[in-house]
């Protein structure tokens, strides 16, 4: 009913000025009319009980209107005001109630004014070489360039030299066999194989390049203006976007939290210089709010919270007053997938043993082995926000739990769980795609597997071992839990040959004096057997051994590898303590705690991320829509960078499809000249995501035009990797 109110009132209010000769003309027409019409339709209403009522209607309209006719002719030709004088005055109304206002001028003190601002002061360029991972790089791109010359891997009996002949002699392999193994065997490091890992997915995920993590940026504020945090930018990203600074309702952090601390090489001295990142300390504050129509105050507690983590040289505190925060509430939070991951960083790797020490499951009632895992690794992830300031996920401030492997993975964010504690269905398929989408070089596969194949068999050998050591003497004095796997299984595979030796000799033994003249009984007693849980492991490892390399060539993504590796994939629970076992989790060894870390560290942090609202903003409104099309296109242009790198990294590979890249490349720039040639320098300002002088609809224009441009190079590429 409002709607229909309000659509007659404006027809109502629609005024358009009728000359009076019109007016005149029109009823003059209408008499004539309904005279016209009374006579020829005279008969149809020849019934008596219509008859009268017909004529006077007739009657009436016709004086009506011979009426109005002559009123507007006479005022029509006389002269004069005809507006009468104005009534009394009525009565004065009461005042309604207070409005909703578009800033927070009743909650706040002040409003809160944000500017925009390009240009920004480099605080580090995160290099991607290290001189500690040169012989990891170079034992790798070994093998690389092996399967780069078209050689392919016979895994099943290459992994079999691998472990079970690992006990040989370099006499009897070749020296190119016994090199390709050494190597191979110098990556089944937790290091090398986080190094690795890492690699692969920046490639896949990240806007990392092949030489740079990336660059931090503090915006140079205005006049007045402080900034709300730093800014980042992945290897592959040739532009800027907008930083804001702020000022008005704002405090300063009450101090800094540290976060990680990393060294890059730097490539202009050679050194390697050491930064640090900070997370900005809230704080909470009492304030009386002043009612505006009733008497008194009443207090209120508000939190300022920051809106971005701060990047440092070396380890030296920012100030305070370098960064503003937010009251929150004036701040929404971001949901955790409108985060976009940069880049992930890896740089010092140290392996510690942080189990109890006062158990020793070698004499326990379990199996299980006191490995070394990676709990302080210097990792981190960077993530940047819809106000392009950027938060840190750091391996060292997550913590594993006793519960699912995708909870753990999920970092508890604030925005993953449903109503009973559970990683919603949502967030259950965000975690797969994004596994999924993650390839992983199957020769990476290969490393993992036979790493954590061979602890979980050591474990188990070396416990039975341990337990059956009074029963076989061949297990005593040998050092057990030093020996590789091969050497377990060479330990039983001799054993168990040395014994069958033994008992054929007494069945020979006796079947001899049988024929001569001494009868000897043959005493079954007297034969040697290995306990038969020893035979059933060794059975089982040689079989899983035999089926390793169907499981390392069915295995393409990080999801595959997590399926394989945990028991139940990302629904399997790992357990930290005892009653995480006695829940039903697992005990991980290195290999899986580090997988799971990992993967912990290309999911956003824990922290929430926020922006600020439209209506505490005392300047303008940020224009959401713009915003998230920008960030759209940034990704696209994300992806095209990408692409062009990998191409220019492998030229000769793609030399036969860099004329059709070409053509591609040449119509989608006769695509933006049609849709923004207007603007002076727009090649540059694109390049440069200078978006100030595009509309909201041209940058969806140049969404699509990058769009197609990346799809039509994606498939070169995938095309191209195929074939060869």
């Amino acid at each position: 009913m409002d709607s229909l109110t309000a659509f007659v009132n404006d027809i109502s209010a629609f005024q358009i000025n009728i000359p009076l000769w019109l007016k005149i003309g029109f009823i003059l027409v209408l008499i004539i009319s309904l005279v016209t019409g009374a006579y020829f339709v005279k008969d149809t209403f020849d019934i008596s009980y219509l008859k009268g009522g017909f004529s006077w209607f007739i009657f009436v309209a016709i004086v009506n209107l011979t009426t109005i006719l002559l009123i507007f002719y006479y005022y029509g030709n006389k002269n004069g005001s005809y507006v009468g004088k104005p009534g009394k005055k009525g009565k004065k109304g009461k005042r309604g109630k207070v409005g909703s206002s578009t800033t927070c001028s009743y909650q706040c003190k002040k409003n809160i004014y944000i500017e925009s601002v390009r240009k920004t002061d480099i605080i580090c360029t995160l290099s991607t070489y290290t001189e500690y991972f040169k012989t990891v790089n170079d034992n790798y791109q070994y093998f690389v360039k092996l399967i780069e010359q078209g050689n392919n891997i016979d895994y099943s009996s290459f992994l079999d030299n691998i472990i079970i002949q690992s006990g040989k002699s370099v006499s009897a392999k070749s020296a190119i066999s016994q090199d390709a193994v050494n190597k191979f065997i110098s990556l089944e490091t937790p290091m090398s194989i986080t190094i690795l890992l890492l690699k692969s997915i920046n490639e896949n995920i990240t806007t990392a390049s092949e030489h740079t993590y990336g660059t931090f940026r503090s915006p140079v504020p205005k006049v007045g203006y402080v900034p709300i945090g730093s800014c980042v930018y992945g290897g592959t990203e040739k532009f800027e976007l907008n930083s804001f600074v702020v000022q008005g309702n704002i405090m300063y952090p009450t101090g800094y939290n540290k976060l990680v601390s990393f060294t890059s090489y730097n490539e202009i001295t050679g050194d390697n210089d050491k930064y640090t990142i900070w997370s900005q300390i809230s704080q909470t504050v009492n304030d009386s709010k002043d009612s505006k129509f009733d008497s008194g105050t009443e207090q209120h507690s508000f939190s300022f919270l920051p809106l971005g983590d701060v990047c440092s040289f070396g380890n030296n505190t920012p100030k305070l007053s370098d960064y503003a925060m937010i009251k929150d509430e004036c701040l929404e939070p971001v949901s955790s997938k409108e985060l976009k991951l940069v880049f992930i960083y890896v740089g010092n790797l140290e392996f510690n043993d942080t189990n109890n020490n006062s158990i020793d499951y070698t004499k326990a009632d379990s199996y299980l082995i006191e490995n070394k895992v990676a709990n302080n690794i210097e990792i981190f992830s960077v993530w940047r926000t819809p106000m392009n300031t950027f938060i840190t996920n750091c391996n060292s401030q997550n913590v594993l739990v006793n519960n699912t492997v995708i909870f753990n993975i999920m970092n508890n964010l604030h925005d993953a769980l449903n109503e009973y504690g559970n990683i919603s269905n949502e967030y259950k398929k965000w975690v797969n795609d994004r596994l999924q989408n993650i390839q992983v070089p199957q020769f990476i596969i290969a490393i993992i597997y036979t790493r954590h194949f061979e602890m979980e068999s050591n474990k188990e050998l070396i416990y039975y071992i341990n337990k059956y050591q009074s029963q076989v003497p061949e297990f005593q004095g040998n050092a057990i839990t030093n020996k590789s796997l091969g050497e377990l299984l060479n330990l039983i595979k001799k054993t168990q040959i040395a014994y069958d030796n033994f008992n054929q000799q007494l069945m020979k033994n006796a079947s001899i004096s049988l024929r001569g003249t001494k009868t000897i009984n043959y005493n079954e007693k007297s034969e040697k057997h290995l306990p038969p849980m020893i035979i059933e492991i060794y059975t089982n490892i040689t079989n899983n051994l035999n089926t390793l390399s169907i499981q390392i060539e069915n295995s393409s993504s990080l999801l595959d590898v997590i399926n394989t590796i945990i028991p139940n994939g990302l629904q399997g629970r790992i357990a930290v303590d005892s009653d995480g076992i006695a829940e039903g989790g697992i005990l991980m060894n290195e290999i899986q705690e580090m997988i799971v870390r990992l993967c912990k560290i290309i999911f956003p942090p824990n922290r929430t991320a926020y922006t600020i609202k439209d209506e505490c903003l005392g300047t303008f409104a940020l224009d959401r829509e713009r915003e998230h099309k920008i960030k759209e296109l940034s990704d696209e242009k994300g992806i095209y960078n990408k692409y062009i790198d990998d191409i220019a990294k492998d030229y000769n590979k793609y030399q036969s499809q860099i004329l059709i890249i070409r053509n591609y490349e040449d119509l989608a720039m006769k695509k933006m000249g049609m849709l923004c040639g207007y603007i002076p320098d727009y090649m540059n300002k694109i390049h440069n995501m200078d978006m100030e002088e595009f509309t909201t609809n041209r940058i969806k224009g140049l969404i699509t035009i990058y769009k197609e441009v990346n799809g039509y190079i994606g498939n070169i590429i995938v095309n191209t990797s195929q074939a060869s």
